[in-house]
């Protein structure tokens, strides 16, 4: 039951949020981390210019793969201390053929190669940044990509701190 209630959370975000890409097939979701931030991304492309799989790594830690069994080639991109990444562009046809990343300080990442449909996605609020990323695969790849943003870690201790007060 427990199970089922904290699926049931994970994917009412997942399947709220914009799916960038056709969609369709199996879904998947990276597993998120309460004490720290997304550090470095990793996306798998295939062979055929296809994203395969992603992961995300929360502090010094990997998550594992989400997406489709890979065989493709990893990349990745690790953020510097205090890096949050801000926006996302990308494209697709069938499958997800490319995704960009940018961060708060100016750079970018770029997996795979620009073909097809064009997104461009950011946070609708100021300072919000990615702390989550979810999608559907097919045999072959990636399909969609769904991404959810939120304030920084340290925004939501300082809101726990000031509501914190001391008693008398």
């Amino acid at each position: 039951m427990l199970l089922r209630l904290t699926l049931a959370l994970l994917w009412s975000t997942c399947l709220a949020a914009q799916m960038y890409g056709r969609g369709g097939g199996k879904y998947f979701s990276t597993p998120r981390d309460h004490e720290y931030e997304i550090t470095g991304i990793r996306v798998a492309v295939g062979s055929l210019g296809i994203l395969k799989s992603i992961q995300v790594r929360y502090g010094p830690s990997w998550t594992t793969m989400s997406g489709c069994p890979s065989s493709g080639t990893p990349q990745e991109f690790i953020l510097y201390p205090g890096e949050r990444i801000i926006g996302i562009s990308g494209s697709y046809k069938m499958y997800l053929r490319s995704l960009k990343l940018y961060t708060d300080a100016g750079r970018s990442a770029t997996f795979g190669k620009d073909d097809g449909n064009y997104f461009f996605v950011y946070p609708d609020l100021f300072k919000n940044m990615l702390i989550g990323i979810c999608g559907q695969c097919k045999l072959l790849g990636i399909t969609g990509l769904c991404f959810e943003w939120d304030y920084p870690l340290e925004f939501w201790d300082m809101i726990q701190q000031n509501s914190t007060l001391p008693e008398n």
